[in-house]
């Protein structure tokens, strides 16, 4: 389907009088959310900073490097503008995560905003993450083997103003620019951090940042392939995205964004207010609740070795 002809499906089970009660927005309820996200950062970054290494050290470092990772959640929370009421108070939190993740907030927000309005299609989405062809791909994209290479080159090239096709797709042209500055302002952050960790002799931010972030990177990449893989190659929100059922560390700290599909039909609504529309107006309508992150990895192994499987008895009945 062209792009012109992609518009979106599924808008309409929720009436625009329903759904203004759950679009209240306030600046407390994200304030407080974030300060208990970053509490537990650094609180889990002083504890390993102050403790000897032992066996327990790299679980340790896994868990605060998921908490890290899972600040995507809150910048992209501030790129729809939905968990603050101001849009400056969204605009500052969204740059502060996005510097503690490494991903540019200005460049992530178009990248997104191209991703909401193209959700799915094969050409137009940029963030779209495509069934997995083999097994190999997959264990690729969990454990977020090319993922980095991506994220470093991508701050690299923003920084010295070169864009792609695809980018210059989805940012503006007069905005170019403010995309570049952004990149070079987080690279020249990132050096001088390096600087002074090399003039003090300290590991500290390689030990409580760097690395736990290094290997917190498959949590988010887990969580992220649930939302849209193995859904449907359609504009219909209903049918292009999936809601999930997860334990409470990954809805507090992935910000409510496991219910991905109400986000999807209505990205204004801020992420405390998502458990309660899914419950109450959205759950009936969806194609998929999956019950957890792993039923979810579940069906696309399955479905990837079935493939497999059928294509080895092809083969053999092709050569018999």
């Amino acid at each position: 389907m062209d792009r012109s002809e992609w518009l979106p499906v599924g808008t309409d089970v929720v009436s625009r009088k329903e759904l203004k009660e759950y679009m209240v927005r306030n600046n407390h309820t994200g304030l407080i959310h974030f300060a208990v996200h970053i509490g537990a950062i650094v609180a889990v970054g002083t504890f390993l900073w102050l403790t000897p290494f032992a066996w327990w050290t790299i679980p340790v470092m896994f868990v605060q490097g998921a908490m890290i990772a899972f600040l995507y959640a809150c910048m992209h929370e501030c790129i729809h503008s939905s968990a603050f009421k101001t849009r400056r108070l969204n605009t500052i939190i969204g740059r502060i995560g996005a510097m503690i993740i490494m991903r540019p907030f200005l460049y992530s927000k178009y990248r997104h905003m191209a991703h909401h309005t193209f959700t799915q299609h094969p050409e137009g989405d940029p963030d779209q993450v495509a069934f997995p062809r083999n097994f190999r791909e997959y264990f690729l994209h969990v454990s977020s083997y090319n993922i980095w290479h991506r994220m470093l080159g991508n701050l690299y090239f923003l920084s010295l103003g070169r864009f792609s096709e695809e980018e210059r797709e989805f940012i503006p042209d007069n905005e170019l620019r403010n995309v570049a500055n952004e990149a070079r302002l987080m690279v020249a952050t990132y050096i001088v951090i390096a600087i002074l960790s090399v003039w003090f002799q300290s590991w500290l931010a390689v030990y409580v940042w760097v690395l736990p972030r290094i290997l917190g990177e498959p949590a988010l990449r887990a969580v992220r392939m649930i939302e849209h893989t193995g859904m449907a190659e359609s504009p219909n929100m209903l049918e292009n995205t999936r809601t999930t059922h997860t334990n409470w560390f990954v809805r507090f700290f992935y910000w409510n964004m496991p219910y991905h599909a109400e986000h999807h039909l209505y990205p204004s609504v801020p992420f405390h207010a998502l458990p309660r529309l899914h419950e109450e107006k959205v759950k009936e309508h969806l194609a998929e609740v999956a019950p957890g992150i792993l039923y979810v990895h579940y069906k696309v192994l399955k479905r990837l070795l079935t493939a497999k499987n059928a294509a080895a008895s092809n083969g053999s009945e092709a050569r018999s």
